[in-house]
């Protein structure tokens, strides 16, 4: 399944970097996320649950965040595994300045096995351009209450 999209965040990318990377900001944007741990630098394990049609499954996660270029990009490595099934991606993340805003741009390729799998391709797209939207719609609610709370 390959993913890709865009969204523009109202931070520049320094900013945006910051939040990106931040554990606790990826803990409250990661939807499902129940906890989350860093294991080392740049790589953290996570319990996420997840809905995907009628399957309801607690996952066993973990993520990396590699080849980064400060401010610029890096690649997010994800596997997950539970009673539904497993989950396995990698996504190029990029950040492109404009007009003191920053475009984040993101091209990856998934894979699910298990029952996951077994409902249908179709499903399973749309059930993670929902989760994919969900991040993004709580990534840009933390961005704005950063800038707001160091406007005043």
């Amino acid at each position: 399944m390959k993913i890709q999209g865009d969204v523009v965040l109202p931070a520049a990318p320094e900013k945006l970097w910051e939040l990106l990377l931040d554990p606790q900001i990826i803990a409250e944007i990661l939807p499902g996320c129940k906890d989350l741990k860093q294991t080392g630098p740049d790589h953290y394990e996570a319990v996420i649950e997840a809905k995907i049609g009628p399957i309801s499954s607690r996952y066993q996660t973990r993520f990396s965040l590699l080849d980064q270029k400060p401010y610029e990009s890096y690649r997010l490595h994800i596997e997950g595994e539970g009673k539904g099934g497993f989950v396995r991606g990698d996504a190029a993340i990029r950040l492109i300045p404009e007009n003191g805003q920053t475009r984040l741009v993101y091209e990856g390729e998934g894979n699910v096995g298990g029952m996951i799998a077994r409902i249908g391709q179709r499903l399973v797209e749309a059930a993670a351009k929902m989760l994919i939207q969900r991040g993004f719609d709580d990534l840009r609610k933390k961005v704005e209450e950063r800038l707001h709370s160091k406007s005043t």
